[in-house]
């Protein structure tokens, strides 16, 4: 354990060093870089995409197995029970929406 601790300290150390030699403008720049490009994953429209993804699966899973989401009506778990009940009483509407989705993705990105 002695030796996993020496190598934990060297490590720390080497690192503080790397970053204190980094300029503070040009560390800058690498982490607003980085953060710009990681936070464009998250748009309104890929949020949207993964809410009619799910309200579509928890719809098909109770077609196929009713007594799996109905167990689970409160709670954390009861948001797949909600997402089914929309999936099959708004059927219409979650169509309309799937299609203008594909349509969307297809062919205005």
């Amino acid at each position: 354990m002695p030796i996993l601790h020496g190598w934990i300290i060297e490590t720390t150390a080497r690192w503080s060093n790397i970053i204190s030699g980094v300029s503070f403008h040009l560390w800058r720049r690498i982490n607003h870089y980085f953060c710009v490009k990681a936070s464009a994953i998250f748009n309104f429209q890929s949020l949207l995409t993964v809410i009619l993804l799910l309200i579509c699966t928890c719809a098909y899973i109770r077609s196929l197995a009713p007594s799996l989401l109905d167990r689970n009506k409160t709670g954390l778990l009861g948001i797949f029970w909600k997402c089914a009940r929309i999936g099959e009483r708004k059927s219409p509407y979650v169509a309309v929406c799937c299609i203008v989705m594909a349509f969307s993705i297809l062919f205005i990105q």
